[in-house]
């Protein structure tokens, strides 16, 4: 966050207020593509309820990693808590979320591309969705997850290669032509 001068709250909301209004929707994006839209404002709105808890520690110039680091605890903690219900509901025969439809070409290549990526361990796969999905940098995304950037670049190398993969293993194979041998003209 930017230096206000010490103990002038005044100077703190207005440095915070500009770091939420330049992050705030670039948080709510992540927060939704992790635990979907139902849940993404609650996600975003409490990473910035710890940032301003924290706001001495957010470093200058690299709020947006350290909130995505935020979002992505909350998020799993959300997510926990929903899988929590899940097996609570499903324990009691109730049937728990809701199908959403698209385009059958559309569905089917995204299901694969997520079927591909959750075979990803979760730093691999957190790691492809800050650097694609986010737009991040290898040094950015590394201070997310927690560790240095070579060993985040490595890998994210290894999950890249992983995903091409098993996006090749799910891909449908092409239509085979069925040839049928003419039968002979016989009356």
């Amino acid at each position: 966050m930017r230096e206000g001068r010490a103990g002038h709250e005044h100077s703190d909301r207005r440095d915070f207020n500009a770091v939420f209004e330049e992050h705030y929707d670039a948080v709510y994006r992540y927060a939704r593509r992790r635990v979907g839209p139902d849940q993404a404002d609650d996600v975003a709105s409490e990473a910035f309820a710890v940032a301003w808890q924290r706001r001495a520690r957010l470093p200058p110039g690299q709020e947006l990693p350290w909130l995505y680091a935020c979002a992505r605890r909350i998020g799993l903690a959300h997510m926990r808590t929903a899988q929590r219900q899940g097996l609570i509901a499903a324990s009691l025969g109730r049937e728990t979320g809701a199908h959403h439809h698209d385009d059958a070409d559309q569905f089917i290549d995204r299901a694969g591309a997520l079927a591909a990526l959750a075979r990803l361990t979760e730093v691999e796969r957190e790691l492809v969705m800050l650097v694609t999905w986010e737009g991040l940098d290898c040094r950015q995304a590394a201070k997310v997850i927690g560790c240095t950037h070579v060993t985040a670049r490595g890998r994210l190398h290894r999950a890249r290669r992983k995903l091409t993969a098993y996006m090749k293993e799910d891909a449908p194979a092409p239509a085979r032509v069925r040839v049928l041998k003419e039968a002979p003209w016989t009356t």
